[in-house]
């Protein structure tokens, strides 16, 4: 008698145990189905708000604009942000080096890269003042051993813009190479810029 009544308690409790296991299952089946139609009807209200807020910045300006997250900033900096610099492949840069010096195309590409930044900057402004120019400019520089740059000039430019030329070569001219122990490298490259 005694073991039949332990039979039955454990009996009583696998049952309620299965029974809670399937409520719980249950009540994550309803909230993962709410949660996936709440995703849904917020994709939907976030498509329609990325097509608004890109029409608002074509409008002139971001003050009015609903933040929603990373979709409108991606957005804003493609229609916003024009103006890019493509640099050329190691083997478009002609690099002259004095004998025992040991500074290579690609180093001097790689330096270009980390300063990307500064010369997109500087095209953006001149596409602020006249918009749509585009363009190529060469430039050759002499990096002479303490890092500086010597003897720059623009051997050839697409851009038709003067001032912008300028000040691309002042701008390459305030840079700082690696120092060597002697000697000097002639670089000659092409920079493209394009809207």
């Amino acid at each position: 008698m005694k073991i039949l009544k332990m039979k039955n308690f454990f009996i009583a409790i696998i049952v309620v145990s299965v029974s809670l296991v399937f409520s719980s299952c249950k009540e994550e089946k309803e909230q993962t189905e709410i949660s996936s139609s709440s995703v849904v009807v917020q994709e939907e209200k976030s498509q329609k708000n990325k097509t608004e807020n890109v029409t608002d910045f074509s409008k002139g300006g971001i003050e009015n604009v609903e933040w929603i997250g990373p979709l409108v900033r991606s957005d804003y900096l493609r229609t916003a942000q024009k103006g890019f610099v493509k640099l050329p492949s190691v083997r478009d840069i002609d690099l002259k080096n004095e004998k025992n010096v040991s500074r290579s195309a690609s180093d001097v590409l790689k330096f270009f890269r980390q300063r990307t930044p500064g010369l997109r900057h500087v095209y953006r402004k001149h596409l602020k003042k006249m918009p749509g120019f585009q363009g190529q400019i060469t430039l050759k520089f002499t990096i002479i051993s303490s890092g500086e740059i010597s003897d720059i000039s623009i051997v050839s430019s697409t851009t038709q813009n003067r001032e912008f030329d300028a000040e691309i070569q002042k701008h390459v001219r305030r840079w700082m190479f690696h120092k060597i122990k002697s000697g000097k490298t002639t670089v000659t490259i092409p920079l493209s810029f394009t809207e």
